[in-house]
């Protein structure tokens, strides 16, 4: 199994309000699972989805490696 960062894209004022400053597309959840389609089911179970957003899934390893090097290239 994998850990997959799960997003959910598109703005909603109930749930990612471009008011309150949330981003189109937002990390709602870190899961294990066995591939990107199956971490979005569980996701899907766990957090609220208006009509027209949906949710992708990275794995997590990659999504970290390309934080941390942001992070580090922010202190330079």
């Amino acid at each position: 199994m994998t850990e997959f960062v799960v997003y959910r894209h598109g703005r909603d004022d109930a749930n990612q309000s471009a008011d309150q400053g949330l981003p189109e597309k937002m990390a709602v959840a870190r899961v294990f699972a066995d591939n990107a389609e199956e971490a979005c089911r569980q996701t899907a179970a766990k957090v609220t989805l208006a009509p027209h957003q949906h949710l992708t899934a990275e794995p997590a390893p990659d999504v970290d490696e390309v934080e941390q090097e942001m992070n580090r290239t922010a202190r330079a």
